[in-house]
C-alpha cells in the first residue's frame, strides 16, 4: 500500500469516526457540509481523495479542525516544543517552573496549565479518564471514546487581549 492510499484510508477512518461520535447520518454529514452524499459514502468507503477545500468542508460541519484528518505525530523533542510555542502563542498557556541556585530552571518543576478554566477542567476530566482506564484490567470494557468525546468539546478559547 502506498503512502496516498494510506492517506485516503486515513480521510476516511477519521470522518466515519467524528460522524458517529457527532450521531451523524451519512445524509446529515451531506446537507451540513454541503458536498453529496454519494461523495461522502466514497470518502468514508476509502474510494475518493477528498481535496484540502473538501476536507475543510467536512471538518467544519463534524465540528473538529482539519488538521485532525493528518497525521500529527511528534518524534523529537524539538517537534513537541514547536507545538507547545504554537500552543503558547494562541491561547493562555501558563508555562511555569521553578529556578534552581544557578537561576536556571528545573526540568522536574516545569508545569503547563491555561487561564482559561473550561480548558483545565476539559483537561481534568482527561486525566481522570487516563486513572480511570489504569485501573481496568480488562481490556474489553476499556470505553475508548471517551477521550474521543473529550477532543469534541465545542467551548471556544479564550484568550486574554495582551
Amino acid at each position: 500500500m502506498d503512502s496516498n492510499e494510506k492517506r485516503i484510508l486515513q480521510y476516511a477512518a477519521t470522518i466515519k469516526k467524528y460522524r458517529k461520535l457527532r450521531n451523524m447520518s451519512q445524509e446529515d454529514l451531506s446537507n451540513t457540509s454541503g458536498i453529496n452524499v454519494s461523495t461522502i459514502k466514497k470518502y468514508e468507503a476509502g474510494f475518493r481523495n477528498p481535496k484540502y477545500e473538501q476536507l475543510e468542508k467536512i471538518a467544519s460541519a463534524l465540528g473538529i479542525n482539519v488538521n485532525s484528518f493528518y497525521d500529527n505525530s511528534i518524534s523529537t523533542n524539538g517537534e513537541l516544543l514547536s507545538y507547545l510555542i504554537n500552543i503558547e502563542n494562541q491561547t493562555d498557556m501558563v508555562i511555569s517552573g521553578e529556578k534552581n541556585e544557578d537561576g536556571n530552571y528545573d526540568p522536574d518543576s516545569i508545569s503547563i496549565k491555561f487561564k482559561d478554566k473550561s480548558i483545565n477542567e476539559l483537561i481534568a476530566q482527561y486525566l481522570k479518564y487516563k486513572n480511570d482506564i489504569s485501573e481496568i484490567t480488562d481490556k474489553e470494557n476499556k470505553d475508548e471514546s471517551v477521550i474521543e468525546k473529550l477532543i469534541l468539546s465545542d467551548a471556544p478559547i479564550k484568550k486574554s487581549p495582551k
